[in-house]
């Protein structure tokens, strides 16, 4: 007797298109946001979408947009505590996002 079969919805990642779409590599993605490429290629295969779905869930629940659940405040602290940078900050990226779509209309 065969086995019964359910369909399940499951997440499925968009990035490769929207980074394709955007004229970048893996690499030059990861570099924008401070990842690895190794990283970036787990994601567009689904790996550890887990946890983004979680993300949305919660913005779904909350009415409110991903950006809305940081906030970013400032903080005093040591000089030799401070971490190196990795990435862009979300400003930093707008701005890049900004220029790029600039010199693709000229």
């Amino acid at each position: 007797m065969p086995k019964k079969k359910v369909t399940v919805k499951k997440a499925q990642s968009k990035i490769k298109k929207l980074r394709e779409d955007q004229n970048l590599t893996q690499a030059q993605l990861a570099v924008f946001i401070g990842v690895t490429s190794n990283t970036i290629q787990n994601w567009e295969k689904n790996v550890g979408l887990d946890q983004l779905e979680k993300y949305i869930k919660l913005c779904t629940i909350l009415n409110c947009k991903i950006e809305d659940l940081i906030d970013y405040v400032e903080d005093e602290v040591d000089v030799e505590t401070v971490p190196q940078s990795k990435g862009f900050s979300v400003e930093e990226l707008r701005d890049l996002q900004k220029r790029w779509e600039d010199t693709k209309t000229r």
